[in-house]
């Protein structure tokens, strides 16, 4: 008799890859793309505070293919982006975003700490960002919290019809969540990112996720990201924010790097493209 967790771990496989067999492709996704791109992490960071609207815009305009931002719940329900358990580091307040209510956290400096430039800029919700993001550049969603993170953001892409070029960045437990609400919602799996990169992509597979992010070691990445590619799943990979690194993955064949440095990411992708 299977046990509990065998049974739900059955259910989960079977829940992703039905909604991967009726999902629509999204666009501008391709399987088997070719080119490696570059994913601006929480933003364009050196030109603004992560995870703001200025980081945001910044890297719309630099032509960030992919954008990473993280998504927490409010006391009210709102999502917000902020990427720490607590707010000290960006606001230098106490207490977590699940403390305060929209309201509240939309009080908060989340701007100052980065520079003078940036003061009084506010903590955005979800639907600020989308906003501001056209449907040719992907939203790397990251999902902070438990299931109901995975729910909330889910809802807010299917009303907002963004299910084209939004993914969630989740565990199994948030993304079975998401897809109750958005059965044909793009997931990254986030599950297994401190397993070996085969067994975290053989679990990627099983389960009929569209992304995968792996992370650290890069042995055998060339050899992990084709049997991905092969069975359909885009690779981002956290991150590359050096020459050498991001040079590496290039030749790794991944499909977006996130970077904490993203003029010189996509300086090198120009140059790289150029010697094709």
């Amino acid at each position: 008799m299977l046990s509990l967790f065998s049974e739900l771990r059955v259910f989960i496989a079977v829940t992703f890859l039905v909604g991967l067999l009726i999902s629509p492709e999204p666009m501008g996704l391709s399987p088997a793309q070719a080119e490696t791109f570059a994913c601006a992490h929480r933003g364009d960071t050196e030109a603004a505070p992560e995870n703001t609207l200025p980081a945001i815009q910044s890297a719309v305009e630099k032509g960030a293919a992919q954008i990473e931002f993280d998504l927490q719940l409010t006391k009210d329900g709102r999502l917000v982006l902020m990427h720490d358990l607590t707010l000290k580091r960006t606001t230098g307040q106490e207490g977590k975003v699940g403390d305060y209510t929209l309201d509240e956290i939309k009080q908060f400096d989340a701007g100052a700490w980065h520079s003078e430039k940036f003061e009084r800029t506010p903590i955005p919700t979800f639907e600020e960002v989308l906003e501001i993001i056209p449907h040719d550049i992907l939203c790397n969603c990251h999902l902070k919290g438990g299931p109901e993170v995975g729910a909330a953001a889910a809802r807010v892409v299917k009303e907002l019809d963004r299910l084209d070029h939004c993914f969630l960045a989740a565990t199994i437990e948030q993304a079975e969540a998401a897809k109750e609400i958005a059965p044909d919602i793009l997931i990254c799996n986030m599950s297994r990112q401190t397993a070996p990169h085969t067994s975290y992509a053989e679990q990627t597979i099983e389960l009929g996720c569209e992304f995968i992010q792996l992370l650290g070691s890069k042995e055998n990445l060339k050899e992990t990201v084709q049997r991905l590619h092969d069975h359909g799943v885009q690779v981002n990979f956290f991150h590359g924010n050096n020459e050498e690194d991001i040079r590496a993955l290039i030749a790794a064949d991944v499909d977006y790097i996130l970077t904490d440095r993203l003029d010189l990411c996509l300086g090198l992708l120009e140059t790289q493209e150029g010697e094709r």
